[in-house]
Formats: C-alpha cells, structure tokens, sequence
C-alpha cells in the first residue's frame, strides 16, 4: 500500500510539473507579445501563479524560456503542416500553410524577431526546429508541385524569403493596414503558381500617398 501511495504522489507531482511547466510557457508568450523580450521572468512567474524557483527549475535561463515558447509554436506548426499533408488530399497546402505561418508570426512578433539573433540561431533546438520546418516546406512542395499548383523548382528557402518578406510588410508599413499584407500574399501566390494557373491579385496596388498619408508633391518637397 505505501508503494502504491508512493507512486501515486510521484505520478500527481510529475502532473503537477507538466501543467507548471505548460502555464508558463502559455504566460509567458502573453506577456512577451505585449510587453516585448524586455519583460522579467519575475513577472511572467507573478502571472503564471508560481514561485521564480518553479520557473527557474523549468528554465535555468531567460534564453531557455524564450526558445522552448518558439520551439513549441514551431512543434504546432509542424503537426498542421503534416496534418495538411496526410488529410487535404489532392488539395493545395504549400500556400495555405505559409499563409497561416505568417499569421503566427505576426502575433508573437518580438519573439521571432528574437530568435533571427546570433545567439539563438546558435542554439541546437533552434537548429533542430528550423531543419524540421525546412524539410516539411520541402514536402509541402513537393505535394503542390505534383499535383500542378506550384511552379517546378521551387526550394523550401525561397519560401522562407517570401515568407520573410510578408512579414516585413506587416511589421515595417503599418499604416498601409491589413489589405497591404493580403495583397502581399496575393503577390507571393503568383510568384510561386504553376504557369498558366490563374492567381489575381488582391486589392489595388499602394501608392506613396497610402504610405505617408499626404500628396505625393508635398512629400518630395519636405
């Protein structure tokens, strides 16, 4: 009886453990999205409802943190891209899954930014995590190329640079709004569509007067 009571206290504390360790990272990727990297551990455990020994057991360092909340929203990004993968069938899923990395991004913004740091590219996790997204863009493809969505040569870093350079839209022209980014999208759709396939575009394109909100005229005379 005392064995048993003993492996039910280990089996609640390894319970216990796993859902602190889960709330902290779910805290703590709020906290990042609205305060940036800045924010102290100290706060994210305050919010999180655990002691900083707690935090510090699960992630000896503020890096470690910062990493395990980006690997983990690569790990969910992962599991849709394969999902797509074994589910859609015939469907198109390449740009439907950059669509939606894009989106992710978006909304943890500091935190990607982050980790395009030196210090993080030079982490192994970080490393692992970036080959595994490379090799599913790869399959992703692979998928769309066969079956005539895609243009052929086509290589998962290409989608990486687009990728990258939606994000820019988003971030670095806020006051074209959100139809700026749609039409983006729209344009990174029709750079990677098989010849011949139809992919129109979205919006209208911005002029200079939507990026700094006067006459063009009384831009260049400033």
């Amino acid at each position: 009886m005392e064995v048993d009571q003993e492996t039910n206290t280990q089996r609640q504390q390894r319970a216990d453990a796993a859902r602190n360790r889960e709330r902290l990272l779910a805290v703590a990727e709020e906290v990042f999205r609205e305060r940036g990297l800045e924010a102290s551990v100290g706060e994210i455990a305050e919010r999180a409802g655990v002691g900083r020994a707690t935090l510090f057991r699960n992630f000896p360092t503020k890096q470690d943190l910062i990493i395990a909340v980006v690997t983990a929203r690569v790990e969910e990004a992962l599991a849709e891209g394969r999902a797509m993968l074994e589910s859609t069938g015939d469907a198109e899923i390449l740009f439907p899954f950059v669509k939606s990395l894009v989106g992710q991004q978006i909304d943890s913004r500091a935190l990607f930014e982050a980790v395009g740091e030196e210090t993080f590219l030079a982490d192994e996790r970080m490393r692992r995590a970036h080959a595994a997204i490379i090799e599913l863009i790869d399959r992703l493809i692979a998928h769309d190329e066969q079956l005539g969505y895609v243009r052929s040569g086509l290589g998962a870093v290409d989608m990486l640079m687009l990728f990258k350079g939606a994000c820019a839209v988003a971030t670095s022209m806020p006051e074209l709004g959100p139809a700026a980014l749609e039409r983006h999208l729209s344009l990174v759709r029709g750079a990677i569509a098989a010849p011949g396939r139809e992919c129109p575009l979205q919006g209208t394109a911005p002029t200079i007067e939507d990026l700094h909100g006067r006459p063009a005229s009384a831009a260049r005379l400033s």
